[in-house]
């Protein structure tokens, strides 16, 4: 019969990781001058975060250097500990063999060393003065040999920190400047900036760099979000210098001599226009953009609340450019927009009662908005009735119980939480209506140049 015969049973592994450790222990020639273990144990605990050592081997470590002495870490003395696995186990408040692993993980890492006894037992004894006169057991001489080396790690470290601490506060700093500036483009009504995406993208850029210790990287994310919440803050500088020189020309426009003929006085009326007034051929003879719907009937309600929360022809547009896409190839107001949501009502089954009750209801502004929001729920499979649903919202309207200003920018949440999940993903956050409506302006204005 033929017996297996292995000659490394029972004896502890002998690999590259212990060869490196076993080095490290001989070339130990003693602490320098006016050091201890606890200098030793500090550096090491220093250092141990940025050599990404495992909390639980610099807690055994740390309840190893328990049983070392100053006399140990002399020049002609080896620091061995003698503690039994069951022993330690009790300390860390683990099993044995999880005892066993953490060693032989610290001795991977090149932090001990073994001294073995003949029958593989660990034991020492100490002289009276505390040496050691013979010890078999853990060498902590490597901690002692790797001391200049765990400052020198321990200082780079601290320095890293510093500046990645200081690159975070700029990142900061930036992310809420650009929150201010968007603030301030919504305020405003500013349109055409960009402002929303800016925010977005210095809200990604803080959370994707809150763990990132890679300078180079964290350092080429701040500058570029910081440069462009400088291109921002130019686009909205300008915009309002430029809206500021157009009202006061308009304030100057406005000084007329008495019994001039063409002075236009504004007249009022307790009789609401009906849709078709907005979207006669006399409103397309006035143009896109010049025509102001206010101007024709007192506000509601709710056209009230719109203009409050800052719900203008641009907000619904980059809020549904599925819906409003065609608006963007032109100058945008009330009057297109109302004309959008009679053709929207028509093509989604809204009766023309409902319509027209929304318009008595909430005005014509109003009913244009509500018609766009309830189309928007309806093709997003949130509503099964739009017609009903209309109903429903000129029902709330006339108890004064609509805010349709807080729909949409619950809509714009909705939509800057799915562009940051597109984005995350590796898509394209902007959505396909948009997509096209880009494509087809840069058409057009590609057209006219030509």
């Amino acid at each position: 019969m033929t017996y297996a015969y292995h000659p490394g049973a029972g004896f502890r592994r002998f690999d590259n990781a212990a060869a490196s450790a076993d080095q490290l222990a001989q070339a130990f020639r003693g602490l320098p001058e006016g050091s201890g273990p606890g200098h030793a144990l500090a550096a090491f605990k220093r250092a141990a975060a940025y050599l990404a050592i495992p909390p639980s081997v610099v807690q055994l470590v740390d309840v190893l250097f328990a049983w070392t002495k100053p006399e140990d870490w002399r020049s002609a003395s080896t620091p061995v500990v003698w503690p039994r696995n069951d022993k330690l186990a009790r300390k860390l408040g683990l099993k044995v063999r999880q005892v066993q692993n953490l060693l032989d993980r610290a001795i991977a890492l090149r932090l001990i060393s073994h001294k073995d006894s003949p029958n593989g037992h660990r034991g020492g004894v100490r002289a009276p003065d505390g040496t050691i006169k013979w010890a078999y057991g853990i060498v902590l001489s490597p901690i002692g040999t790797r001391l200049e080396e765990f400052k020198a790690i321990a200082a780079r470290g601290a320095r890293e920190d510093d500046e990645i601490d200081a690159l975070k506060r700029r990142l900061t700093a930036a992310r809420r400047r650009t929150a201010s500036l968007a603030q301030a483009a919504l305020d405003g009504m500013v349109v055409g900036t960009g402002a929303e995406e800016e925010l977005a993208l210095a809200q990604s850029a803080a959370r994707q760099m809150r763990n990132v210790r890679d300078i180079s990287l964290l350092t080429g994310c701040v500058e570029q979000i910081e440069q462009r919440g400088r291109d921002l803050e130019g686009k909205v500088a300008a915009f309002l210098l430029e809206r500021e020189a157009l009202n006061h020309s308009a304030e100057s426009n406005d000084i007329a001599p008495m019994g001039v003929n063409e002075c236009i006085h504004s007249t009022t009326t307790t009789q609401p226009q009906t849709a078709k007034a907005v979207t006669s051929s006399r409103l397309a003879e006035k143009g896109s953009g010049n025509y102001d719907v206010r101007s024709a009937v007192p506000q509601s309600e709710v056209e009230e609340d719109l203009e409050k929360h800052g719900v203008d022809p641009d907000f619904i547009e980059s809020v549904t450019p599925e819906l409003c896409g065609s608006l963007g190839l032109g100058r945008r107001g009330w009057g297109e927009l109302v004309q959008l949501a009679e053709q929207l009502a028509d093509q989604n089954h809204i009766h023309r009662h409902a319509w027209h009750e929304a318009c008595r209801i909430m005005g014509q502004r109003g009913a244009a908005a509500s018609v766009i929001a309830t189309v928007r729920k309806y093709q997003a499979g949130e509503v099964e009735r739009p017609g009903a649903y209309l109903r429903g919202m000129s029902g709330r309207a006339a108890k004064g119980e609509l805010n349709l200003g807080r729909t949409f920018h619950g809509l714009k949440d909705l939509r800057q939480a799915g562009a940051m999940r597109t984005m995350q993903a590796g898509g394209d956050p902007r959505s396909v209506g948009d997509i096209a409506r880009r494509a087809m302006s840069q058409f057009v204005l590609s057209g006219r140049s030509s």
